[in-house]
């Protein structure tokens, strides 16, 4: 009996710490390379970086409850880092066209 109880409370402290950290917002934004001198490869982890960290962000919101005026501050944010990115990327493809 002892050992279910043990084995329940592990279990439960495992759900309440994932359930926890699956409402984090990502640590920091990936860094954005300089269209100049970015290369194919570096790009391409760019690119997975930025869509994996606006996924992030956007299941962060969809759970975090937050107020409106500070959801839309953490929107503004985002649509600027994504804007930002974009033009690195028809940057980059200007560059590689040419």
């Amino acid at each position: 009996m002892k050992s279910l109880v043990v084995a329940v409370g592990f279990v439960a402290s495992c759900m309440v710490s994932s359930l926890a950290s699956a409402c984090a917002k990502p640590a920091a934004k990936p860094e954005i390379p300089d269209a100049a001198t970015v290369v194919t490869a570096q790009m391409v982890k760019a690119n997975n970086d930025v869509k994996a960290y606006v996924q992030g962000v956007q299941d962060y919101l969809g759970c975090a409850g937050l107020a409106r005026s500070e959801e839309k501050k953490e929107l503004d944010d985002l649509k600027k880092f994504a804007d930002d990115f974009n033009q690195v990327i028809r940057d980059f493809k200007a560059r590689s066209a040419s």
